[in-house]
């Protein structure tokens, strides 16, 4: 459209040329209809003449490629021209993305660079959502003087990849949710001999199981960080058996449209394994990197920071491509893994390949806790919880 007006006024200015010469001084009028005529050429050749040979170069470069939610990383892209020509105007058309928000809204800014200079523009992006995001020049065009030509130019390093780690949130240790968890861990453990004492009244280690204050030397894994928090110091369990208990925690590979069910789905998982080893249990996580399922063993909370940082490689796959996702629910690894038989699978999109993986699972005396972050929830599956703003979880079914 903006080409289709330069063209318009283009031919207007001819034409007030033409009618200057023939009505008031044809020498004077013929000679600007001549310059008019004569522009465009030398405005084509001269733009094709500084995008060959490398005489304007446009590099992208960013400051940090690995983030924490709500700090900051700066964008630059410097246009250079080499040659003894100016250039009229490079036009970077910058990648948009979601989780990353720049301080100005612009998508495209517009740089003209004198003869042997160079011009640089600068984006600060501050991060808002985890996941992967692509950052910098989508696309770099170079508009001749007269806007009736354009040519794209390479830029090095067009598109970087930045990394936003996801949060990890507390959850209370009194929580219905995990309550629930634990106690499902330990009807779904087939041990019968036991070292849990016949005064056990709740969930968490506190009065039932065996312990003592904390000597150096001791087990990091061992200590109960929820009794440890309310005596201010450090308190270890004493019987291995409860130890033994873990839960199994499952990160769903597939994740829906919306990035922030599907970032709550993934800070859910990191707040569960946090709130059940301050409660004294430890956990193992599932997640699938590029289809092949990983294991953590979280037995301290520095394994959950671990996690943390690792899950910044995570990224969903959607099932709207039309390919049958299978797996999600990693029965060979749940029951080969020495664990009780319970899993806690976290969500963002329950669908009808996901439930039937459920109830396949049950079906192999898995018993299965569905945690998703969908707003709207269309499935009826057994002991299935909806994550709250505040990352704790209510009980649907």
């Amino acid at each position: 459209m903006k080409v289709i007006i330069n063209v318009l006024l283009y031919l207007m200015a001819i034409g007030i040329g033409v009618a200057f010469a023939l009505v008031l001084s044809a020498s004077v009028g013929w000679t600007f209809v001549y310059m008019l005529v004569c522009a465009p050429i030398f405005s084509f050749f001269i733009t094709l003449f500084l995008t060959r040979k490398n005489r304007v170069t446009v590099i992208s470069d960013i400051d940090r490629t690995m983030l924490y939610k709500g700090e900051q990383a700066t964008l630059k892209i410097t246009v250079r021209n080499k040659s003894i020509f100016p250039v009229p105007a490079v036009k970077l058309n910058l990648s948009m993305t979601g989780g990353l928000i720049p301080e100005d809204t612009c998508s495209s800014f517009v740089v003209s660079v004198p003869p042997r200079s160079e011009s640089t523009v600068e984006i600060k992006y501050r991060a808002k959502v985890w996941g992967r995001f692509a950052v910098g020049a989508e696309s770099v065009f170079m508009h001749d003087f007269m806007s009736f030509f354009k040519f794209r130019l390479p830029c090095v390093n067009s598109v970087s990849e930045v990394k936003v780690f996801p949060d990890i949130p507390e959850i209370q240790g009194d929580s219905p949710f995990l309550r629930s968890a634990a106690e499902m861990a330990r009807f779904a453990d087939d041990t019968e001999e036991t070292t849990e004492s016949e005064s056990v009244t709740g969930f968490s280690g506190m009065p039932g199981y065996t312990h003592r204050e904390y000597v150096e030397g001791d087990p990091v894994r061992r200590i109960n960080w929820k009794l440890s928090s309310k005596r201010d110091k450090y308190m270890v369990r004493l019987d291995d058996e409860i130890e033994s208990v873990r839960q199994n925690i499952v990160l769903d590979s597939v994740g829906g449209i919306d990035i922030y069910e599907n970032e709550r789905a993934v800070e859910g998982m990191l707040a569960a394994a946090l709130g059940l080893l301050k409660c004294g249990f430890e956990s193992t996580v599932y997640c699938r990197f590029n289809s092949v399922c990983t294991k953590f063993e979280i037995t301290e909370p520095a394994d959950v920071s671990a996690l943390q940082v690792r899950l910044a490689d995570f990224s969903f796959e959607h099932p709207f491509t039309g390919q049958k996702i299978r797996n999600r629910v990693p029965v060979d690894n749940v029951l080969s893994g020495g664990n009780s038989g319970a899993l806690m699978l976290y969500t963002s999109m329950l669908d009808k390949g996901l439930s039937s993986e459920i109830s396949a699972a049950e079906g192999q005396g898995i018993t299965c806790a569905v945690v998703t972050s969908e707003k709207m929830i269309k499935s009826s599956a057994e002991h299935l919880w909806k994550i709250n703003e505040d990352y704790s979880a209510e009980l649907i079914t």
